[in-house]
């Protein structure tokens, strides 16, 4: 089977040996501060270099979502350290990020940048799953915090009916990143998990989960779902 970027759907046989790398999903950076055995089978997928350091640059919006809101897990105290030291040392980020009211402090994101974020990790899990790159026919949509609540209630009935499908997958631990991709079965009118044999799928759906704070559903459709 040809490998493929990831993302962009490269072949990596048509790429220099230094133009070709890995993707881990999630970043890395989502492991700061954790036991060593937390780091174990961490999953990859093959990627271009281009689109590697595309998202090497915003990868830590997402990271510092999840120090910001670090419930106080000692895990995690290490990537709020990273969060805090970011936003305080950097002029642009405290201008566009902190908004200090009169009994609190608000620290804002980039909703496009963070759902960009989650729309790579579910393009790595579909490469995990079917050993190749994602049809461009797809349109991704992200259901996270954000949003208004209709899509919040349907990305809340999706979760609670993929809960009722078994364990879910882990990259590392699962207190750090673990996921869940189903499909939307036509005939059946029901979601089914989806595997490298599955076929004939125009509705994906799945749901991600980082460090036991930020649980994002991401879908993705081909045009002819809206006929049906």
């Amino acid at each position: 089977m040809t490998k493929r970027c990831y993302n962009c759907g490269i072949k990596m046989s048509d790429l220099t040996k230094v133009n070709r790398t890995k993707e881990h999903i999630p970043a890395k950076t989502f492991f700061v501060g954790y036991p060593i055995e937390y780091k174990d089978q961490r999953k990859t997928v093959p990627a271009c270099r281009i689109c590697n350091e595309e998202f090497a640059k915003i990868d830590d919006q997402l990271r510092d979502v999840v120090g910001i809101l670090n419930n106080g897990d000692p895990n995690k105290s290490e990537l709020t350290k990273k969060s805090v030291k970011k936003i305080l040392t950097n002029k642009k980020e405290l201008t566009d990020r902190i908004t200090i009211n009169q009994d609190s402090i608000e620290v804002t994101f980039d909703k496009l940048i963070l759902d960009s974020l989650h729309k790579k990790n579910f393009k790595g899990i579909y490469s995990l799953i079917k050993k190749s790159h994602l049809s461009d026919d797809f349109k991704l949509d992200v259901y996270s915090a954000g949003n208004d609540e209709k899509k919040l209630s349907l990305g809340a009935e999706l979760r609670s009916e993929m809960e009722k499908m078994g364990d879910w997958e882990k990259s590392g631990h699962e207190d750090v990143f673990k996921y869940k991709m189903c499909y939307f079965d036509l005939k059946t009118g029901t979601l089914k998990p989806f595997e490298e044999s599955t076929s004939d799928y125009i509705f994906l759906v799945a749901a991600l989960e980082y460090n036991k704070e930020i649980t994002a559903m991401v879908v993705a459709a081909k045009p002819e779902i809206q006929d049906i």
